[in-house]
């Protein structure tokens, strides 16, 4: 089986890295020759620094639109600390001075972020462009960075679906969003379609009216289970009977004087609201049935 190119903590790096350089319109590339990079020859380097140029690499090369670097970073791990890799730490950041090519180094704990705070690795590369805001890449200098349309604190890139976009570092505290530069803008709706949503929300509302107006609930609305039996309140069967002689009536009424279910036509029950104790007829097919009838009293 082949050996992939980067290990976890480099994959990682590298993500951070295109989030922050993109912004910048900045370009990341990955295993890169010292020797693809440092113009090495005619330099009057010494045999030894220059076959290690030859074989030796920069972890990550960030470039300009006009693919002429900008800085070197490399990712330390646990080994670094030790020789020979010490050594070749060294001379790396010898070479990369003599050719005025800036190194970044950063160790596992710079990958570290939470939700209210960036990581350290992203920090730094935001401090080195924030440090270089006159650097020109191409024929054109780098784009300003873009601001949380909500909070106003800074954004990082994240994929989706329809292509990539800018999410606040603050999600999903802040759910502000927006497009990379120079994308199409898909989070700011055109007035054609504001105009159709607005329509189909109203439509929908008169179309919920005139059913409500045409169906409405019959007498009582909806019966309720038993354990907390409520009905709506229904105009036309208000009385100044308080709410014992309510119940009072409602008691000396005959079975046989219970009316009909509305829904399935079954004989109704009585039963009472459970929030307010009022009585009412339910369907006896209940809960299949959820009709109901209010009680009426005299005036």
């Amino acid at each position: 089986m082949l050996k992939k190119i980067l290990n976890s903590p480099e994959r990682i790096t590298y993500a951070r890295l295109r989030e922050v350089c993109e912004l910048h319109v900045a370009e990341v590339h990955a295993k890169v020759r010292l020797a693809d990079v440092l113009p090495i020859e005619g330099s009057g380097l010494s045999q030894a620094f220059y076959e290690f140029a030859l074989q030796a690499h920069y972890d990550f090369v960030v470039t300009g639109r006009d693919q002429v670097p900008l800085f070197a970073l490399e990712f330390d791990g646990p080994q670094h600390g030790h020789s020979p890799q010490s050594e070749r730490d060294a001379k790396k950041d010898e070479l990369s001075n003599r050719f005025g090519l800036p190194l970044l180094r950063i160790r596992a704990e710079d990958l570290c972020r939470t939700e209210w705070q960036l990581d350290r690795l992203t920090e730094k590369i935001k401090q080195w462009f924030d440090d270089h805001t006159k650097l020109v890449t191409g024929d054109r200098h780098m784009e300003p960075k873009p601001k949380c349309p909500l909070c106003g604190g800074e954004m990082v890139r994240k994929p989706s679906k329809y292509g990539p976009f800018l999410s606040c570092v603050r999600y999903p505290a802040c759910a502000g969003a927006c497009d990379l530069p120079g994308t199409p803008n898909r989070f700011k709706a055109p007035v054609w379609k504001k105009v159709l949503i607005a329509g189909s929300i109203c439509a929908a509302v008169v179309i919920v009216l005139l059913l409500k107006f045409q169906f409405g609930t019959p007498q009582g609305g909806g019966q309720q289970p038993p354990s907390g039996e409520s009905k709506p309140t229904v105009a036309g069967t208000r009385s100044s009977m308080t709410l014992p002689e309510k119940r009072a009536h409602a008691s000396a009424l005959k079975q046989s004087d219970y009316p009909a279910c509305p829904q399935c036509g079954k004989q109704m029950v009585l039963r009472h609201n459970g929030q307010s104790g009022e009585p009412f007829f339910g369907c006896s097919d209940y809960p299949r049935c959820r009709g109901s009838r209010d009680v009426l009293y005299p005036k």
